[in-house]
């Protein structure tokens, strides 16, 4: 990843665009500690500019389904970027933050909750999203109304490596459509 000047956040973004896979584990002091792997997909719509994700989570040992999370990224004012989506618990979130570009090509996106719906326990939650050459690496903080005190506290943990480059997509015609 290059990080010239006048990048915009979309370019600083590209080396996401693919399928990524790991591990991770979670933790919180109201449920047992647990250990996951995960597939993530990123696939940029350069004519919005948008990104597309999809991750999925599955309980290790037996690989029972976890959790799966559809959203979009995307560049907003003042050259940070905001996440939107949609949780299979019905949970929907709005975070958003600042990238830092630093030496050896690595890029850090540090992402807070600013809305979310349909879980009355979240106070707040936090992303904090690594990047370098072929690896990603995250954590994820909340606070939430079921310990005594909401504070900031570690839920999740994960490092995934990049298995594959996005698919190709079809030569745009130069319009987007948008309804």
């Amino acid at each position: 990843m290059s990080s010239g000047p006048g990048m915009t956040v979309f370019e600083l973004l590209s080396p996401l665009e693919g399928r990524w896979v790991g591990r991770g584990r979670g933790q919180y002091p109201t449920i047992e500690p647990f250990e996951f792997t995960e597939e993530t997909t990123f696939l940029f719509a350069p004519e919005y500019p948008m990104v597309r994700y999809e991750q999925r989570t599955w309980l290790e040992p037996g690989r029972e389904a976890s959790h799966w999370e559809l959203g979009v990224w995307r560049p907003v004012d003042g050259g940070e970027l905001e996440i939107s989506n949609a949780q299979d618990s019905g949970r929907v979130e709005v975070l958003r933050g600042s990238l830092a570009v630093g030496g050896g090509d690595v890029l850090t996106l540090t992402l807070v909750s600013k809305c979310f719906g349909n879980d009355p326990r979240l106070v707040r939650t936090e992303r904090i999203i690594t990047v370098r050459p072929g690896e990603l690496h995250y954590v994820a903080f909340m606070a939430t109304t079921t310990t005594a005190v909401p504070e900031r506290l570690l839920h999740l943990e994960a490092t995934l490596e990049k298995v594959a480059d996005a698919p190709q997509r079809p030569a745009a015609d130069g319009a987007a459509r948008r309804r």
